[in-house]
């Protein structure tokens, strides 16, 4: 039986393991300290996008907010695309109930702000009457 087809019993191992590996080139070790900084700078940043984002929305205006926000949405794609991590979404099907629900939760919260802007008086009772029947039909379905 050929040796890396043999059954190998939980308690053995293979001493190749723990051998010294090949040494780290000059250009490895010179950029070992940059990649750490790197790495926290990127998190950095993807912590304080959503930030950046609004800022950019209110300093520049909703086009330049939507031109950037379109573009880190497909900047991810190109990158996911690219790195081969494509085919852990290939058998995501959202379905046609799941993406009801979504349209009409955008709907609802546009609706919620152009409410709290042009609105502003009879938005406050009206949001309060919607929550109160959700809540009670919420915890009539929960009786049920």
């Amino acid at each position: 039986m050929p040796e890396s087809r043999k059954k190998h019993r939980s308690w053995e191992f293979d001493p190749t393991t723990f051998q010294p590996g090949r040494k780290a080139s000059f250009l490895e070790r010179t950029l070992r300290p940059f990649r750490s900084v790197g790495k926290h700078v990127l998190y950095a940043l993807a912590l304080s996008y959503p930030i950046y984002l609004v800022i950019i929305g209110v300093v520049f205006g909703g086009l330049v907010f939507w031109a950037a926000f379109g573009g880190s949405i497909a900047l991810m794609g190109v990158i996911i695309t690219k790195a081969g991590y494509a085919r852990n979404f290939q058998n995501w099907d959202i379905g046609f109930r799941k993406m009801a629900a979504l349209v009409l939760a955008f709907v609802a919260t546009l609706g919620f702000y152009f409410g709290l802007f042009f609105f502003r008086i009879w938005f406050v009772p009206v949001f309060a009457a919607i929550l109160g029947l959700g809540l009670l039909l919420f915890l009539r379905k929960g009786k049920i």
